[in-house]
């Protein structure tokens, strides 16, 4: 697991509920138990915050990390969709995304790129996304971080083209894969639930266990869509794994919150 994903897991599952910033030292000791030396620690703060996902203080002799604007809201977005874990409800509309970006901004094309497929949105045809969530206000925060408003449009549209909803999304998402991916996140975890109170002795286990189950079903945010209940195939697979998730994530979240509590110094 590296630092800087293992900080983003710290981040939405402990740290923004308590005020949001963290000492180094705090971090230290909740990195401790996964093998990450101070050193991988620094360098990973360090480049979260040349980023622009972290700011950083200075107290005294000591440091101190709290999220950006642009920190908190990858972090309440990614926290709502793999906590919140319910299926949406399509209002049978489409969000189209078109751009036509100078070759001189290449990186910046590049990373909104990726943005775009973190959010969930598929790629349509050249200079074209597409999503069929109400992605409006996440999209235009995109624009804006990345100052690109003049050379993107954004149409929300009730069809694309003449193809059916489904087919649409078939063409769009690898729907066979992201079961595959959720498949094996099942057989993963799902032993370790049912072995679990045998194995895990500790508060310290809890937590290194809780977090790791975090870190893994995050994954999805990169790989599923998060595609409406009306647009979904049936059986999905993923029903199944977010039902396994939540339930070994509440067998494990009393121990590892001891465990948080236990280290966490407030900065306040």
């Amino acid at each position: 697991m590296k630092a800087r994903s293992l900080l983003f897991d710290l981040w939405g599952d402990y740290i923004q509920h308590v005020g949001g910033e963290a000492w180094g030292s705090t971090l230290a000791a909740f990195v401790a138990p996964f093998g990450v030396s101070e050193p991988a620690l620094r360098q990973a703060l360090s480049r979260m915050a040349r980023q622009g996902w972290l700011e950083v203080r200075k107290v005294g002799g000591r440091t101190c990390y709290a999220l950006s604007q642009a920190g908190r809201q990858r972090i309440v977005e990614a926290s709502r969709r793999v906590y919140d874990g319910r299926d949406t409800d399509w209002d049978g509309r489409w969000r189209v995304l078109v751009y036509s970006i100078p070759e001189a901004m290449r990186q910046r094309r590049n990373d909104l790129r990726r943005e775009l497929i973190w959010t969930g949105f598929a790629h349509l045809s050249h200079g074209a996304w597409l999503s069929p969530n109400p992605l409006e206000d996440s999209v235009q925060a995109l624009l804006r971080r990345y100052g690109i408003e003049d050379y993107a449009t954004l149409f929300v549209a009730e069809s694309v083209g003449n193809l059916e909803p489904a087919e649409l999304v078939r063409r769009c998402w690898d729907l066979e894969a992201i079961q595959a991916s959720y498949d094996r996140f099942i057989a993963r975890w799902a032993p370790r639930l049912a072995s679990a109170e045998v194995r895990l002795q500790s508060d310290e286990e809890r937590f290194v266990e809780e977090i790791s189950l975090v870190h893994d079903y995050r994954k999805f945010l990169f790989v599923d869509p998060g595609l409406p209940l009306q647009l979904l195939p049936s059986p999905w697979r993923g029903h199944d794994a977010r039902n396994l998730f939540q339930t070994y994530y509440q067998t494990l979240r009393p121990g590892a919150l001891r465990y948080l509590e236990r280290h966490f110094e407030p900065t306040g």
